[in-house]
């Protein structure tokens, strides 16, 4: 569905400083998490039915995550600015990116083995990114009025309500906008890789090492 920009008068959202600060709070939050990685021991152990469990369930959800967030760059990519997209996932919720980078964001901190690292990651996602979506929300309907109001009111922001699968039989795909997708979508497994290799090092011993070359 095409939907043309209405005229509105400026107007400054009230988080519009969450999308400015939504970078460095990643960045923070990525290096504080590596600090207490190499750092502080491990909650769990990583054999075990315990640790292969939480383990494959880790790699389970950033693998959802990337088909997620691929399945959602297939509709979004190169209208978010031109268009209100409610095919494919956006028919079921408003912000299917962020619900399935929030998922992803689990799975990595599974992927570490550390509770903390764990609590850290996800209470951030829930408490900050919020604000980035009401930002979003309110620069959409200052845009587009009444049609991204009606489409608010009848499709829920994170958590689905019902199940609605609105397929069209064609779909404009802008290949530049999917391929940039594509490439956050392989620094998930990148990343899993890397904190899965990294929760197995001894804290100690690492920590030994840099003193040593230090």
């Amino acid at each position: 569905m095409l939907v043309t920009q209405e005229q509105y008068a400026p107007e400054v959202a009230p988080y519009a400083w969450a999308i400015r600060y939504r970078q460095p709070v990643s960045i923070a939050v990525a290096l504080t998490a590596v600090s207490l990685l190499l750092s502080t021991p491990p909650s769990w152990p990583g054999t075990g039915l315990l640790g292969h469990g939480l383990d494959a369930l880790g790699f389970l959800l950033v693998v959802i995550a990337a088909f997620g967030r691929i399945w959602s760059a297939l509709y979004i990519s190169g209208y978010k600015e031109d268009r209100i997209v409610t095919e494919g996932p956006y028919a079921m919720v408003r912000n299917p990116l962020y619900v399935f980078s929030f998922i992803g964001a689990v799975g990595l901190g599974l992927a570490t083995r550390h509770l903390v690292i764990l609590t850290l990651i996800a209470s951030t996602f829930l408490l900050y990114y919020p604000l980035v979506v009401l930002a979003e929300e309110r620069h959409l309907h200052h845009k587009f009025g009444q049609v991204y109001q009606a489409y608010t009111a009848r499709v829920p922001r994170f958590l689905l309500r019902r199940f609605q699968w609105v397929e069209p039989d064609t779909y404009p795909v802008r290949p530049r906008h999917v391929r940039r997708s594509l490439q956050e979508i392989v620094w998930f497994f990148w990343s899993f890789l890397i904190l899965h290799l990294m929760a197995g090092l001894d804290p100690a011993g690492w920590l030994s090492f840099w003193r040593q070359m230090w």
